[in-house]
């Protein structure tokens, strides 16, 4: 448009002098005047529309240079926070599978030892599942709550306070829109004896570090209340 102008103005103002001249070479001296100050009376006026023409579309490539300008910055911006909640993601993650690896790998190493000989790993587990639930069937709590005493110091209570810790480390630092998706992963990597010894000491017991599990609510979970009523 500003290319189109100037070339319209380059040739009225052309046109303009070959009239202009024509028409002195023609009149005599004291039509002059009078003829100057027609053509001048014109030019003016368009000159000055002109130059506000211009003048505005300056200002209109000038202010679309500015919104692109800014247009650029968010989109930069908006860059930037997703590659930093990207690597907050990943930081996050990478530590948290690192301590589930750390739990699994405890888990193996845990051992009890019964006159009916050493149980390691799950089948520890297994065991300690399997003594719980026939002091359930006997319906002593004095003898349940005395044996979870018992147990506070052992294999048990430590590999419970370790996820215990995970679940924590979620609670405490997870995306709310992700914590739902890492507290039912942790879930599913975990021994499910040891869910149902986390249960029958969530419902007799009152170990400390059983708070950390009631913050990640997963004791509201439907699978694990299938477990809880089981072993009311």
């Amino acid at each position: 448009m500003k290319r189109l102008l100037i070339v319209g103005v380059a040739i009225l103002l052309s046109g303009m002098y070959y009239i202009y001249f024509s028409i002195v070479g023609s009149l005599a001296k004291e039509d002059l005047g009078p003829l100057g100050d027609f053509i001048g009376g014109n030019i003016n006026p368009l000159l000055t529309f002109i130059s506000v023409v211009l003048l505005i579309d300056t200002v209109v490539i000038q202010r679309k240079a500015v919104e692109n300008a800014q247009a650029s910055e968010v989109e930069a911006r908006k860059t930037i926070k997703l590659q930093s909640d990207l690597a907050t993601k990943q930081s996050f993650e990478s530590s948290l599978f690192n301590l589930i690896t750390l739990c699994l790998n405890e888990i193996k190493n845990a051992h009890l030892p019964l006159k009916s000989g050493t149980y390691t790993g799950n089948q520890a587990f297994g065991k300690y599942l399997q003594i719980f639930e026939k002091l359930m069937s006997s319906h002593n709590k004095p003898d349940i709550l005395n044996q979870l005493e018992e147990l506070s110091t052992d294999a048990l209570f430590d590999n419970l306070k370790n996820f215990a810790m995970v679940f924590k480390f979620i609670t405490d630092y997870a995306a709310d829109s992700e914590k739902e998706n890492y507290i039912s992963l942790t879930l599913t990597m975990m021994p499910t004896s040891l869910i149902a010894l986390l249960c029958i000491a969530h419902h007799h017991g009152q170990w400390p570090i059983l708070a950390s599990f009631e913050t990640a609510r997963i004791f509201d979970r439907d699978s694990l209340k299938n477990y809880l009523n089981h072993y009311l």
